[in-house]
């Protein structure tokens, strides 16, 4: 399986085990929806769950020849996630609002 972000170099995970940063290339066992996370600085953190079949040869009872077949099958998967950047909060606008909050505080309002 290959995990790719844009922008790359995130924290990759694969069922909430470290995988790697992105892009990055691993070896899985079971098809499955598997619990995928990335995490970066400066970006919101991305989960996503996709679907992952099975290739034909795989499915039985074709799994029991295909195991048998004097070459290796290799099936990949790659996915491609976008990371949307943190928005970055206005100081100042929440010292304004403390402020005013500590005002109507006081006050009784």
């Amino acid at each position: 399986m290959t995990l790719v972000t844009d922008p790359p170099g995130a924290r990759a995970y694969y069922n909430n085990k470290y995988v790697g940063e992105t892009p990055v290339t691993f070896h899985f066992t079971y098809y499955q929806s598997p619990g995928l996370r990335f995490e970066k600085e400066g970006y919101k953190s991305l989960e996503a769950a996709p679907k992952v079949t099975p290739p034909v040869y795989e499915r039985f009872p074709l799994d029991f020849f295909a195991e048998a077949l004097p070459l290796r099958l290799v099936d990949r998967h790659r996915f491609i996630y976008e990371l949307q950047k943190e928005a970055k909060p206005d100081i100042d606008a929440l010292v304004k609002r403390a402020d005013e909050l500590r005002t109507e505080t006081t006050s009784g309002k």
